[in-house]
């Protein structure tokens, strides 16, 4: 993170005010995200009597959208975005200074230029109507209007106070190098365009993707450095400028008022009712009773528990914190191997990406338009495949060496069947939204919505429905749908510059020429996303890199449903390793007491039955593919 330097009683009172209106403005998203599932919810069950809600997808659409502008600007003043901390954390202060200022500075710029551009889009549409409720468009497009010019006030707001923090800490130097930094950027496609010289569409492309990982690494939030790189690419291969800037004004809007990304809030919103509902206690408790006198019984509860919850979670890093605060204590009791005990429930916390309803896959069927329910029901197998490996090891282990995971008490059958009664409704819950999504019944963004108002009506029946967690679970969704709607604007202006110049299917001719086994090509995909899952969330990776790697994985050949599945898992696979291996350092924030080498330590193992894995699927497809085309039939793109 960056250092904290305490700010002036002027900064102070106005970061302060900011954060006032920047709050009071995100209870919008708090309405939105309220509203929607119950409208989804109503929706189908109008839909059984022949009649559905008049708007509805336009409704919910425009819900999406005011979701994420309504709190992009608190993400903003709080430093919430998705970004890339690991280079910038080992950079001396004078380095981090320079990094702050050049951010700053950018940020500042692309967000003023895409409120103005904005504007200029919500001013276009006066007159004009919308499709289905015939609504006036602006009433619509006033949405990126007023939270993109909210966030450029908060850029223009950090800017000032990263100057004076520099200047006040005698660090001219990358104070000036920052700014000119940031300035000849911007500057530079302007020079290209009236330059002698021409470059290739793939070397332009190369040297984008190059200034692209440059603003990762010095700490720019995805999002930004994705419309920074789209827009100066525009600038500097459009004929026209004004009209490509135009295009970039009219993104925010068209690429967050999504219906397609609807499914990925709901999901993210089923999954904070359910977890505050007490299901983590509830599933470690019950496998625990089950399996718990076994061999490393305790263990095997830990990962049993993590497969459970990422059926209705979706998140890695979730999955990893939420069954480690539950189960950690317990192992730590009965004198656990730390090293063990953790690298379990680190390797068990990524199939909370993995098995379904799975926010990975919806990102990754959005971006490439493969069936989000053929992904959901690709990766079931995949996933309890795995979790029977962590398992399997977890018992070779307690078997070989008892000290190193130490059985615990036997309970009754009863005492077991009872344990296994309150999850029945979560466990009908989860066939259901997942049942109807699979046999056609609702789609993603459907099934979602009633698994969202069935999560709240379970949490409402155990009465642990109170103002805070229903605060706590919109506020999660609402964070969460803005950093990666805000990725999802960045991408869409980035896919502009790639429609221009053809970079994708430029590149995918170019590697399918080379004189290589398209497994070598495979090989080099497999070490590209191990090395960035060390670095960031799979969410932003899969938006990041899918745009240019898909078309050459269809090029070769590979089945797209499948390659979304090793993905995932090659993805998550980094998430555990080193050097950064952020679910292994989110895990750490529960293993007080357990250095974070014993933790890495102990996922040696299973990131080698990760490993094990992946080479299964490739080989044998069929595991991964029999499920989703027995009962969908093949993917056809």
């Amino acid at each position: 993170m960056a250092e904290q330097v305490s700010l002036s009683p002027a900064f102070q009172s106005i970061h302060d005010f900011l954060e006032k209106l920047t709050t009071k403005v995100s209870w919008l998203s708090y309405v939105a995200m309220a509203i929607l599932p119950v409208l989804i919810t109503v929706d189908v069950c109008c839909r059984l009597f022949g009649f559905s809600v008049p708007g509805s997808l336009e409704l919910q659409e425009n819900l999406l959208a005011l979701t994420t502008f309504s709190f992009m600007a608190v993400l903003q003043l709080h430093d919430r975005h998705m970004m890339i901390d690991f280079i910038y954390e080992r950079m001396s202060k004078s380095m981090q200074r320079w990094c702050d200022m050049t951010v700053a500075s950018l940020v500042l710029g692309v967000m003023v230029l895409l409120t103005f551009e904005s504007y200029d889009a919500f001013l276009s549409k006066f007159g004009t109507q919308s499709m289905e409720l015939y609504i006036p468009l602006e009433f619509y497009y006033w949405m990126p209007v007023m939270g993109l010019c909210l966030t450029a006030v908060v850029a223009l707001f950090q800017f000032l106070r990263e100057s004076v923090k520099c200047i006040g800490t005698g660090h001219y130097v990358p104070f000036v190098l920052g700014v000119a930094f940031a300035f000849v950027l911007a500057y530079l496609p302007f020079w290209y365009r009236e330059s002698p010289y021409e470059i290739s569409n793939l070397f332009l492309g190369l040297i984008a993707f190059g200034l692209l990982f440059l603003f990762l690494f010095i700490r720019m939030p995805i999002a930004w450095a994705m419309s920074i790189i789209g827009a100066m690419g525009m600038v500097a291969v459009s004929r026209n400028v004004v009209a490509a800037l135009a295009a970039v004004g009219t993104t925010p809007y068209a690429a967050s008022a999504n219906y397609n990304l609807v499914a990925l809030p709901l999901f993210v919103l089923m999954g904070c009712m359910i977890l505050y509902s007490g299901i983590s206690v509830d599933l470690f408790n019950s496998a625990n009773k089950w399996i718990g006198h076994m061999p490393g019984g305790m263990g095997m509860a830990g990962v049993a528990g993590c497969t459970g919850f990422a059926a209705v979670c979706g998140d890695s890093l979730s999955t990893a914190v939420t069954m480690g605060s539950v189960s950690l204590p317990e192992m730590m009791r009965l004198k656990y191997s730390p090293s063990l005990a953790t690298g379990a429930l680190a390797a068990g916390g990524t199939l909370g990406i993995l098995i379904p309803p799975s926010s990975g896959f919806i990102i990754y069927g959005i971006v490439t338009e493969v069936s989000i329910g053929r992904l959901f029901m690709a990766g079931l197998v995949p996933g309890i495949m795995l979790s029977l490996m962590f398992m399997g090891y977890i018992y070779y282990m307690a078997v070989r060496h008892p000290e190193l995971a130490p059985r615990g008490p036997k309970y009754t059958l009863e005492e077991k069947i009872q344990s296994s009664m309150g999850l029945l409704p979560i466990l009908a819950l989860f066939v259901l939204v997942l049942g109807s999504i699979v046999a056609g019944i609702c789609s993603p963004n459907e099934g979602g919505g009633i698994g969202a108002m069935g999560a709240f009506l379970y949490a409402l029946a155990r009465r642990k429905v109170t103002k805070e967690n229903l605060l706590a679970s919109l506020h999660e969704t609402g964070e969460l749908t803005a950093r990666i709607m805000g990725i999802m604007v960045g991408v869409a202006i980035l896919g502009y510059f790639f429609a221009a110049t053809r970079l994708p299917f430029l590149l995918a001719d170019f590697i399918v020429s080379l004189p290589f086994n398209r497994y070598c090509v495979f090989a080099i995909i497999v070490v590209i996303y191990i090395i960035l899952g060390c670095m960031m969330n799979v969410i932003p990776m899969l938006m990041l890199t899918l745009p240019s790697i898909f078309p050459t994985v269809v090029a070769l050949g590979f089945d797209p449903v499948w390659f979304g599945v090793v993905s995932v898992m090659i993805m998550e696979m980094g998430q555990i390793t080193p050097p950064v291996g952020v679910v292994v350092f989110a895990l750490a924030g529960v293993a007080k007491g357990i250095p974070i080498e014993t933790i890495f330590k102990g996922i040696v193992p299973f990131v080698g039955l990760m490993i094990l894995a992946v080479v299964l699927i490739t080989f044998i497809p069929d595991i991964a593919l029999w499920l989703p085309y027995t009962l969908m039939g093949p993917e056809v793109l």
